[in-house]
Parts: structure tokens; C-alpha cells; sequence
């Protein structure tokens, strides 16, 4: 029998999951699709099944969803598709003791997700990275939620410019560069409405080349990895749009250890700043799906290695580098229309998913529109 996997999402135009699902799929394995019905994800033609519903009832459904797919789907593991995705499963995690669930549905989310400590810490991405500690690729001087007149005497010790970064955004959302005390201040009193968007990170501004690197593996062990320079990315601050392969050993023995460390399953990604000393700064992690994970085009297949964790083998061999360059489809396309590296590089437009391709042309269409409406583009 086929392994099959679960893949929770609530962003509708995220990448990751039709992109993983299709990965998967093609590898011998199988795929249930939960999701809002408007998604990326529930328009793959790579989905076994699926659940489709708004994401406010698939979350508070989801100790039943957890059951269905345990004991009747036989899912070996359930993958968070997006953040918001794995802060539901980190609070299922917390509620487990009070939840009459059984035994091999338990099996399931322990399978899934790491324990509710390391859980509830990495919901947080300014807690964690405050948190961090060790001997290599530490992140730049930072400060937890200050209030104003800790931020500015913090800002006075290091040297503007600092970064303010947000909770619960993505996709470069909720970060701020702040060049003075007055801008300072306006990221910081910045309206938010969300509880998920009010706890923050102060942290020192390091310039460099930024990188990335996915890992992916089953439950603490890491099977493979990649590390790559961002390229180019949608904007200043989002997702990777263009990866340059570029392998650095600190990066991934870092991203690798911290994948096992924390007891993560599945994909996870890392961002890092490399600065002009040639030391690598870690600054973000994502413990879910990415743009990158389906990627097989750089010297490992990320999704190849992790089936074979799953079936208790070793990783498969390297593979050759295919080229230097990845464009990921549609965010460079978004990016730019006319783009070098959709023409002469390795691209991954979805040509055998056409509802997906098809969605998300449409939906880079409407943003286009949108930019041009509000003065984004100069045409």
C-alpha cells in the first residue's frame, strides 16, 4: 500500500502544498487534501481525497479530521501547509491530554508535529529567535516585545537601522526596516488586530546576500537538504522567487541540526544573512511547507529522501545539479513577466496540474491589476 499523508492548509494561494502534493504523488505516495475549497491546494489534480471546508471550521474540527485520517485513511503523518496551518496542529498538540482521542490517532500527531513545548515556541517566530543559542549561525542581536524606551535604548546600543518583524505574517509581511527613532515608533505602534500579529522582535539590521535552505526529513532526522541564495524574491522582504544553488556547509549542518533538534517531520525551511565577513546569520525558520520543497533540481530530491525516512531506508544518492539557477512559478512570473529565468533557466510551472496553473495565473492576473491600479508599476 501506498504511504499516505495528510496536508493541512488555510492560505488559498500558498504554493507549497499543490507543489508537495504533486511531488509526492509522483514518488508512489498518497495525498488527502485539507483545505478551503478556494485553495491552491484543493485544485491539485494530485490529491487521493481530500476534506474542503473554510479553514475556521477545519480547525475546530480538527481532532475529528486527526481521527479520520488515522484510522481511516491510514495517513503515516500530517503536513502543515502554512503557518497558520501548524499553529492549529501545535494547539492540538497542547490539548491532547484533554481530548478523548485514540491511540493511534495520537500516534498520528506525535508522528506530525513536535512536542507542545517546542509547539507552542516555534507559534511564535520572535520568541523563538530570542530563544536561540549555540556556536554557529546565531541570529543578529535581538530583543523580545520591548516596550518603546527599551527599543530605543536597545536601537542606541546596536546602531540603526533595526528591523521590526512581526508575528504571523508571511511572505515578508509584518517586517519593517526603521532607519530613526520616528520610524521606530511607527512600526511599533502599527495597528494591528490580529493576537497573532502583536507579539514582535526588535533585531539589528545585517546586510548581506540572504539565503535559504529546506530541509526535509521524518520526525528528527534529517534526510536531506538544500541551501540556496534568494536570488530574487516578489519584493524586498517576501518569498524566494529565483534560487541560485549555492551549498554552504554551515548552513546546512545548522538547518539540518535544528530540524532534528526541534523534532520536526516532514519540510521545513530556514532563512539565513550571510554578511560581509562571510558569516551566516540565522533569521527566520519556517516548520512547514515551502515554495522549495518539491524541488529535485539541485543536487538531492528533497521529497525522494523523505519517503525513504518514512520506509526506514537511507537517502538517496545525490543527483546532478541540473542548473545554477530555479525559477519558482508563479513568483516570478508575478515579479516580472518578461524574466530571463523563466526563459533560459529550470523553471517548475505546473504544466501537469492545469486547475492549479490555471489558478494561479488568474490570481497573478488580479494582483498585477491591483499594483497597477495602485501605482505599484511604472508602465
Amino acid at each position: 500500500m501506498a504511504e499516505r499523508f495528510g496536508i493541512l492548509c488555510a492560505d488559498a494561494d500558498w504554493t507549497g502544498p499543490p507543489r508537495t502534493a504533486g511531488a509526492l504523488t509522483r514518488r508512489g505516495a498518497e495525498v488527502c487534501v485539507i483545505a478551503p475549497a478556494d485553495s491552491y491546494a484543493a485544485k491539485t489534480c494530485f490529491k487521493h481525497a481530500d476534506i474542503l471546508m473554510p479553514f475556521e471550521g477545519l480547525n475546530r474540527h480538527l481532532p475529528a479530521i486527526a481521527r479520520t485520517l488515522a484510522e481511516e485513511y491510514g495517513a503515516h503523518s500530517i503536513l502543515a501547509g502554512d503557518d497558520a496551518a501548524f499553529t492549529a496542529l501545535a494547539i492540538l498538540v497542547q490539548r491532547m491530554d484533554r481530548l478523548d482521542l485514540s491511540q493511534a490517532t495520537r500516534a498520528l500527531i506525535a508522528r506530525s508535529m513536535p512536542d507542545a513545548k517546542i509547539g507552542a515556541l516555534l507559534t511564535s517566530a520572535s520568541d523563538f529567535i530570542v530563544a536561540q543559542r549555540g556556536n554557529s549561525c546565531l541570529p543578529p542581536r535581538s530583543l523580545g516585545n520591548p516596550s518603546l524606551d527599551e527599543a530605543y535604548a536597545f536601537a542606541r546600543a546596536i546602531g540603526y537601522p533595526v528591523m521590526v518583524k512581526r508575528d504571523g505574517f508571511a511572505a515578508g509581511a509584518g517586517v519593517t526596516l526603521c532607519n530613526d527613532e520616528g520610524q521606530l515608533r511607527a512600526a511599533m505602534d502599527a495597528r494591528v488586530d490580529n493576537p497573532r500579529n502583536k507579539r514582535f522582535v526588535v533585531q539589528k539590521y545585517v546586510s548581506g546576500v540572504t539565503y535559504g535552505a529546506t530541509v526535509s526529513g521524518v520526525k528528527g532526522r534529517s534526510m536531506s537538504a538544500i541551501s540556496f541564495i534568494k536570488h530574487c524574491t516578489t519584493d524586498l522582504h517576501g518569498p524566494t522567487s529565483v534560487a541560485r544553488y549555492a551549498p554552504r556547509h554551515d548552513i546546512l549542518t545548522h538547518a539540518s541540526e535544528l530540524f532534528e533538534t526541534l523534532g520536526l517531520n516532514g519540510y521545513a525551511g530556514f532563512d539565513y544573512v550571510v554578511d560581509g565577513r562571510d558569516v551566516a546569520h540565522f533569521i527566520e525558520i519556517n516548520p512547514r511547507l515551502m515554495p522549495t520543497s518539491h524541488l529535485d533540481c539541485l543536487g538531492v530530491d528533497l521529497t525522494a529522501a523523505f519517503l525513504a525516512g518514512v520506509r526506514g531506508q537511507p537517502a538517496p544518492a545525490p543527483k546532478p545539479v541540473l542548473n545554477e539557477y530555479v525559477a519558482l512559478f508563479p513568483g516570478e512570473w508575478m515579479r516580472d513577466f518578461t524574466s530571463e529565468y523563466l526563459r533560459c533557466g529550470i523553471h517548475d510551472v505546473p504544466w501537469d496540474d492545469p486547475p492549479v496553473f490555471a489558478a494561479m495565473i488568474d490570481e497573478t492576473l488580479k494582483y498585477r491589476q491591483r499594483s497597477l491600479q495602485a501605482g505599484f508599476f511604472a508602465y
